[in-house]
């Protein structure tokens, strides 16, 4: 999740420690057309869907922070680990968004 804009793992932050505007998955666009969403089904990038929400989340943080990241700054920003290893196609997909910016 987001909030004000800065992404948190929801699995450990407690509600009473939550000041300022949450953000979840859902929030990021009403019909899955959020563009990380839309580089994530372009590029098939989950496997078994575990991780993606946070995956997602930290992504379009960082493509709101950095307009066009590199590896070192995206291996730096996607610190969720997926069990299923497609790390390589999460970074793609943050350069898909990046170049259709």
């Amino acid at each position: 999740m987001h909030i004000d804009g800065k992404p948190v793992r929801s699995c450990v932050t407690p509600v009473s420690a939550v000041t300022g505007k949450v953000t979840t998955i859902e929030g990021l666009s009403k019909d899955g057309t959020h563009p990380v969403q839309k580089a994530w089904v372009k590029l098939q990038v989950p496997q078994c869907g575990y991780c993606q929400s946070g995956m997602i989340m930290a992504a379009a943080a960082l493509l709101k922070e950095v307009k066009n990241p590199s590896d070192a700054q995206i291996n730096d920003a996607m610190s969720n680990i997926c069990r299923c290893g497609t790390y390589a196609r999460v970074r793609e997909a943050i350069h898909l968004v990046a170049k259709s910016a």
